[in-house]
């Protein structure tokens, strides 16, 4: 069995620098990225996209640091190893870093996969996302993999609105963001995890916010009509168009039988 990916990053409109990352297997990329490629699941396979949180410290050095230490915790773990411990173990070396003054309120949220044969464990923590594209009558579909770390989710939670209130919020509340990669001593550090069975003809898409601040899932899903780089610029671009000034950083995986 065997996997293609594409990956797309780009910088926000305005700004000096991309404040995201991109995990493609075994090494990292920042800037702007055109990455294309195939590999084999002879073994466990891992992509991921990191966002800097722009109100910390450095948020371009926070999303390459996280996936550099992110990629040293996997590489030394066993194929089946719990993503949980190692991701909160993930969270106390990035705090470590902060004993560097110049690290210090670093910040950045991350999405990731990793592929062992068929089965795709999904991770994410704060609103980078994961979704499923397979194609039905309609036409290409995005179902979210995850569940975004915010405010409004967390108070759906702990029952102080429900989920119908929710869509009345204000939309700055939409944007508030409740967990980061960040100082390890935070004391409700929270990692989702979920399981995909991945079947033939469907995709993987893992991206930053910058995909979806402007464009809905029907909407990207219908510009991701493949997993090519021309389709990646075309999403790009649709979200410029539709006002999105953030960094768009975005990869797709697509199985092969």
């Amino acid at each position: 069995m065997r996997i293609t990916f594409s990956s797309f990053s780009q910088r926000g409109s305005g700004k000096a620098h991309n404040e995201d990352a991109v995990l493609l297997d075994d090494s990292v990329h920042q800037g702007r990225v055109r990455e294309c490629g195939e590999t084999d699941l002879s073994q466990p396979r891992y992509f991921a996209v990191a966002d800097g949180v722009a109100i910390g410290t450095r948020p371009r050095t926070a999303s390459r640091h996280l996936l550099e230490l992110l990629q040293v915790r996997l590489n030394a773990a066993a194929a089946a190893a719990p993503l949980g411990p190692l991701l909160h173990g993930l969270q106390h070396d990035y705090a470590a870093l902060s004993a560097n003054t110049d690290f210090q309120g670093m910040a950045a949220t991350l999405v990731g996969v990793r592929v062992v044969g068929s089965v795709v464990t999904i991770f994410n923590v704060g609103d980078s996302r994961a979704y499923l594209l397979a194609n039905d009558n309609d036409g290409c579909q995005a179902h979210l993999l995850t569940r975004d770390h915010s405010v409004l989710n967390d108070m759906i939670d702990d029952g102080e609105i429900t989920p119908e209130q929710s869509e009345d919020a204000a939309s700055f509340m939409r944007g508030l963001t409740s967990q980061f990669i960040v100082d390890a001593e935070f004391d409700d550090f929270k990692v989702s995890i979920a399981t995909h069975e991945w079947r033939a003809g469907e995709r993987l898409l893992l991206c930053s916010d910058g995909l979806n601040e402007v464009l809905t899932d029907r909407q990207f899903a219908a510009l991701l009509v493949g997993n090519s780089l021309e389709d990646l610029l075309n999403a790009c671009k649709a979200s410029r168009r539709a006002g999105g000034t953030d960094d768009f950083s975005v990869i797709v995986l697509e199985r092969l039988d």
